[in-house]
């Protein structure tokens, strides 16, 4: 038998092929951009996300900043009043009018706050996050450190200071009112005695002590110098003090029932005396190196405020 072959074309399974590697190639290629499509969306967002962590990094920075520097010029605000206060105190201890020459100081003169916040970070802020030089950037970041440590040692230094000082003075003025009121006493004896005719009028010792515990006292409080130390030390003791040096080899009864006095007085009066210079010498250097620190703190503080940060 003949085979005969019918004249044209078959397109059937050639077209098959042909579709199923166009629809490969559509899937392939609409999955590639699909990813690709996913990839930027995903890159777009992460960087998105990333300016707007990077945005949120930078806000914090100057915020905290700002309260930084904020706390630094408040300090730097109360270190100028307390100098003014150590001025304050420089005279009181030259006013014998006055027995309180304790230094005040400020509340407001507290580092807390400052020393609350992390240092890692403020180190961040102030010496990673600007621009300059690094050896510059540590070295203000470290002065301002320091001086904050210095600013606390001052505060419990001068209250250590004030509390030594009061309570050895408080000793001192015990002392001087116990035995001045003990020579009061002494005058209305002697004035009794005298009455009494127990001592001649023409006695040295007792028209010295009549004229200085009567007529000198009161021109004293007429004056309104009585609570000045200095003052009746000097024109009320002293006197005394001198006729004892001049009779110390007298044996009028008088002469030893004052002298424990006078000389618990004068011991007392130069130990306030001496309490006074100190408290005015260690007052003066305290304001002096606070006022360096200070000038330290704003230095340093101004260097750190004009460099930018690094973006």
């Amino acid at each position: 038998m003949d085979i005969i072959f019918q004249s044209g074309e078959f397109y059937g399974e050639t077209n098959s092929i042909f579709s199923n590697l166009i629809s490969i190639i559509s899937a392939l290629l609409g999955a590639i951009i699909s990813g690709l499509i996913a990839i930027y969306i995903f890159k777009r967002g992460l960087k998105n996300e990333t300016i707007k962590v990077q945005k949120e990094l930078e806000r914090e920075c100057i915020e905290l900043e700002q309260f930084f520097n904020h706390n630094i010029e408040s300090l730097h605000f109360f270190i100028k009043h307390q100098i003014s206060s150590i001025s304050i105190c420089s005279r009181n201890t030259k006013n014998w009018e006055t027995n309180d020459f304790d230094l005040s100081i400020f509340a407001e003169l507290n580092c807390q706050d400052l020393w609350h916040i992390s240092q890692e970070k403020l180190y961040n802020v102030f010496v990673n996050r600007k621009e300059g030089d690094i050896k510059s950037k540590a070295q203000d970041f470290i002065n301002i450190r320091n001086c904050l440590h210095n600013i606390d040692d001052f505060v419990l230094r001068q209250s250590e200071i004030n509390k030594e000082i009061s309570n050895r003075l408080l000793v001192q003025i015990d002392i001087w009112n116990l035995q001045l009121k003990k020579l009061l006493d002494y005058s209305n004896l002697f004035v009794h005695r005298y009455n009494n005719g127990l001592i001649h009028s023409e006695d040295p010792l007792l028209k010295l002590f009549i004229g200085l515990f009567v007529n000198k006292q009161r021109e004293i409080i007429r004056d309104g110098l009585n609570n000045n130390m200095e003052i009746v030390f000097n024109e009320l003791i002293l006197p005394l003090k001198k006729y004892l040096s001049e009779n110390g080899k007298s044996k009028d009864e008088k002469l030893y029932m004052i002298s424990g006095p006078i000389m618990d007085m004068q011991k007392a009066f130069y130990e306030i005396d001496y309490l006074r210079t100190e408290r005015r010498k260690k007052a003066l250097l305290a304001g002096r190196k606070l006022n360096a620190i200070n000038n330290l703190m704003m230095t340093s503080l101004a260097n750190m405020k004009s460099r930018q940060y690094k973006y």
